[in-house]
């Protein structure tokens, strides 16, 4: 049979380059080859030997676009697919039987969860048929597998956005319940942050603001590109304050916080929030605690605090209809494309350690 190769996470900060039987693929699942797979913040933790440290072997990489090159009848019925298509494949494998998946969470039927469904990227490579990951030539797709076709028109570097634009497009409005004049401040103008200035202004936003650091300068440009009326480096001046005389002292209706390993950020997104609000929170401590967080803030305004995981079906099904209409700038955040030779340099990139200036990183295997 024909053999593939995989970037394998094999200890942390280690990456190899393995070969893999390509498997017999039978009625109900399929295989992909992998067109591009886009690297996401969450991949720098398992990378760096900071979560789910108990996984490797595994082969990273979850947010995947591939061509079907083998799909059973079964498949082709359930998913609308064939032979040839372009797909995303949502990095969630739930068992549709659990209380996660039958309450509409099956985005949170995975290992972190449950023990219970699988995971893209966070499936280690013992368990048969190996190819859980799209660090890859080669994908293989399960039967539970949520699978979403995409047109060729778009170019193979956006194609994984899928997953930062669903992100923001969820958080944003469905979550923070975002509506017509609000205004939203947005901590953190990383991949999934700039997602979530689109979604913000799709959902009528009335006015956007996002947070950063001097380091973030370009991320910021970027920001105002998509759509941000305003940009506010939290290091001039506290940062209510700048987003108090944003807004005539009214303060947030909606603030997301989508930053990583800050744990001080918690209490600025709080204080920037008006009465009422609601208080977004995506980011990640990397199990450190928030700092200087004081709780009476949330009984004194009356908030919501919200915490999010993920995307659903129908934010990632017009998160791709977004990226195939061509009407938003989407070049501007795809800054870096590497080889599969190269993932673990992709990596190091994506944490700070590698090529300057990146935002979003995508992994071409063909390149």
């Amino acid at each position: 049979m024909s053999t593939t190769s995989s970037a394998v996470l094999v200890e942390p900060r280690r990456i190899d380059l393995q070969t893999f039987t390509l498997p017999e693929i039978g009625p109900d699942a399929a295989l992909v080859r992998v067109e591009a797979t886009g690297i996401c913040g969450s991949d720098w933790a398992p990378y760096n030997g900071t979560w789910m440290t108990e996984l490797p072997p595994l082969i990273l990489g979850h947010e995947v676009v591939g061509e079907v090159v083998a799909i059973g009848p079964e498949a082709t019925k359930r998913w609308g697919a064939t032979e040839g298509d372009r797909v995303v494949v949502e990095e969630s494998v739930p068992c549709n039987a659990c209380r996660l998946c039958r309450t509409g969470r099956y985005h949170m039927c995975d290992p972190l969860h449950n023990k219970v469904g699988l995971r893209y990227g966070l499936t280690p490579v013992d368990l048969a048929p190996h190819l859980w990951g799209g660090f890859g030539e080669y994908m293989y797709v399960h039967p539970r597998s949520i699978v979403h076709r995409m047109s060729r028109s778009v170019p193979v570097e956006q194609a994984p956005l899928f997953i930062p634009l669903s992100n923001g497009i969820r958080w944003v409005e469905r979550d923070g319940g975002t509506r017509v004049g609000d205004t939203v401040v947005i901590f953190g103008p990383g991949q999934h942050g700039l997602g979530c200035v689109i979604g913000a202004r799709l959902a009528g936003a009335g006015t956007i603001i996002m947070v950063g650091t001097g380091r973030d300068a370009n991320r910021l440009a970027v920001a105002k590109e998509l759509g941000a009326h305003h940009v506010v480096n939290l290091e001039d001046a506290p940062v209510a304050e700048q987003v108090a005389a944003l807004t005539n002292g009214e303060l947030a209706d909606v603030v997301v916080e989508v930053t990583s390993g800050a744990p001080g950020v918690l209490r600025d997104a709080v204080d920037c929030a008006g009465v009422g609000a609601t208080v977004v929170v995506a980011g990640t401590r990397e199990m450190q605690l928030a700092t200087n967080f004081a709780p009476d803030a949330m009984l004194f305004k009356e908030l919501t605090l919200k915490g999010v995981y993920g995307h659903d079906y129908l934010s990632v099904r017009r998160a791709i209809r977004l990226i195939e209409s061509g009407t938003e700038p989407l070049d501007k955040l795809c800054t870096h494309t590497f080889s599969l030779n190269e993932v673990d340099h992709a990596l190091r990139t994506l944490g700070g350690e590698g090529e300057a200036g990146a935002i979003h990183i995508t992994v071409v295997p063909g390149s």
